[in-house]
């Protein structure tokens, strides 16, 4: 992918790079659906506060 591919690319995409693998295109994950997504906020009940 060119530099110029990479500055239009769709914003629902990204490019992963991880130790070992060869870089890859994959879909952006919304956090805010995960079931634990909760967990992440700073409220009164959550468990690991």
């Amino acid at each position: 992918m060119s530099q110029d591919e990479k500055t239009v690319m769709d914003g629902g995409k990204c490019i992963l790079q991880l130790r070992g693998v060869r870089p890859f295109l994959s879909y952006k994950f919304d956090i805010t659906k995960h079931k634990n997504y909760k967990l992440l906020e700073d409220l009164e009940e959550n468990l690991f506060y």
